[in-house]
């Protein structure tokens, strides 16, 4: 039973892609990642209530800004389990700090680029304990550095400094992975959820009423690469429309 661990799974997108896996198949275990053990614990509950679930999960407390937090993570994965076969970094933060501010930016990247860093490294050694061995890294369109230079792109704007500039760097540390680990029989993806109706990007009815997906649709698309649908384009980042420019 592959062991999928998503940081930042205790709501929105990351539950939405847990509950994915665990209705789809019962080859799924999904250790969640929680900063709170007791929201990672309601979480759990919540999932095994949901109607048509054939998977598992189980939680950790997990702050991927602390490595003290990180490291005994992944020492109680190696105690329960031995080995991780799929790592989701999902964790992020958003900032919409206009005009861009240095205590945000330091503040995003440490979560959305070196926390995934932190993830990654900390766990690879698990991840080669696995036949599976597969690292996702939840990424988006408004980190395409193409696109945002581009006047006739949707995504052609001077805001979102922090996000975004982390998104592009997340971008990096992918390609990086993929040429590092290819070899070893390693398949590295992003995975683009799109803009979604959550808590995490403004008032989740705000952006529905704007066209925005639904997390459910938020988590099929990151579950479909988790899945190995999307295997064709390893190492880019996918999402509804196929593969994002860098």
């Amino acid at each position: 039973m592959p062991r999928r661990s998503p940081t930042g799974g205790n709501q929105g997108i990351g539950y939405e892609t847990a509950k994915n896996l665990m209705q789809a198949s019962t080859r799924y275990h999904v250790i969640l990642g929680s900063r709170k053990q007791a929201n990672g614990d309601e979480a759990v509950k919540k999932l095994q209530a949901e109607p048509d679930v054939k998977g598992t999960a189980s939680t950790i407390e997990l702050d991927v800004t602390d490595d003290r937090s990180v490291d005994a993570a992944a020492a109680k994965v190696a105690a329960d389990y031995n080995r991780l076969d799929i790592l989701v970094n999902n964790a992020g933060i958003i900032s919409l700090a206009n005009p861009p501010s240095r205590e945000e930016y330091r503040k995003v990247l440490n979560t959305n680029v070196v926390g995934a860093l932190s993830m990654t490294e900390t766990f690879l050694g698990l991840l080669q304990k696995s036949d599976e061995r597969r690292l996702v890294f939840v990424s988006s369109s408004v980190g395409s550095i193409s696109q945002a230079a581009d006047p006739s792109s949707k995504y052609y704007s001077a805001n979102g400094f922090e996000y975004r500039s982390s998104k592009a760097a997340l971008n990096m540390l992918l390609v990086l992975y993929w040429n590092r680990l290819q070899k070893e029989g390693f398949k590295v993806h992003g995975a683009d959820p799109g803009l979604c109706a959550t808590n995490f990007t403004g008032n989740a009815q705000s952006l529905l009423d704007r066209g925005a997906a639904t997390p459910a649709q938020g988590g099929e698309r990151i579950a479909s690469v988790i899945r190995g649908e999307k295997d064709a384009d390893v190492g880019r980042v996918l999402g509804e429309y196929g593969v994002s420019p860098w």
